[in-house]
């Protein structure tokens, strides 16, 4: 666990009202660890369930924004983690916050495991700036708060690891899929709160302004960068 994590969920204001824990999952891989720390939650006996990845730090008063949201009916509430990165086949750029809709393919196209990178025309990225909550599709467990009936009603197991039999690589599909299967399988919708603003922790905190602090990379003629590795997208 990062150590500004730990602080920031130290400092997480708890919801009037409600009784609040926190439950560490444990397990071998991310999949294990999720699924302990539902477990523990179920045990417990909560009602609602919010997952926080252990390399973020949150907004103090983010536990009650997004049970506010979920009290005026958006049934499952999630905040958009800015990447870590980049990824090459999509539209994206650097450290962006991401969260998915699905655009124009049919849901039965997207049964497959790691389907966004099988399809990645048909479905988009999510403009932060089109909307305080927005409806969406996919996103991945950074921060993702929903009711433990809608875990509850998914079939075992309710988070999986996926992988390449002939490289053995695994997938990024773990959370993203658990965020399709609430609507396929629990028939809830999905939303997204835009205006919680994450930092995702690596070296430095990174936030959505890292998305603009390497645009010359994307001008060829912008010396000492070697395009061969710094692969962005052109304008036009």
């Amino acid at each position: 666990m990062f150590t500004q994590y730990v602080d920031a969920q130290l400092n997480l204001q708890h919801p009037p009202g409600w009784e609040t824990r926190f439950f560490r999952g444990l397990g071998w891989c991310p999949a294990r660890r999720h699924t302990d720390m539902c477990i523990k939650a179920l045990q417990w006996g909560a009602d609602v369930i919010c997952i926080t990845g252990a390399d973020q730090m949150h907004p103090e008063d983010m536990l009650c924004r997004l049970l506010a949201r979920m009290q005026e009916g958006y049934e499952i509430i999630a905040a958009m983690v800015p990447s870590r990165g980049y990824v090459g086949w999509q539209e994206m750029q650097p450290f962006e916050r991401m969260a998915w809709r699905l655009k124009r393919c049919s849901p039965q196209d997207l049964d497959a495991a790691n389907a966004l990178q099988g399809l990645p025309n048909d479905v988009e990225v999510i403009d932060p700036t089109a909307g305080d909550v927005q409806e969406i599709n996919f996103i991945g467990s950074g921060v993702i708060m929903f009711q433990a009936d809608h875990l509850l009603a998914l079939k075992r197991p309710w988070f999986y690891e996926t992988f390449t039999p002939d490289t053995y690589e695994r997938q990024a599909c773990m959370d993203t899929m658990f965020s399709w299967r609430m609507q396929t399988e629990a028939g809830a919708h999905l939303y997204v709160d835009t205006t919680i603003q994450v930092r995702h922790l690596h070296i430095f905190p990174i936030d959505e302004t890292y998305s603009q602090r390497f645009a010359d990379w994307t001008d060829p003629t912008t010396p000492g960068i070697d395009h061969s590795i710094a692969v962005y997208p052109q304008e036009g």
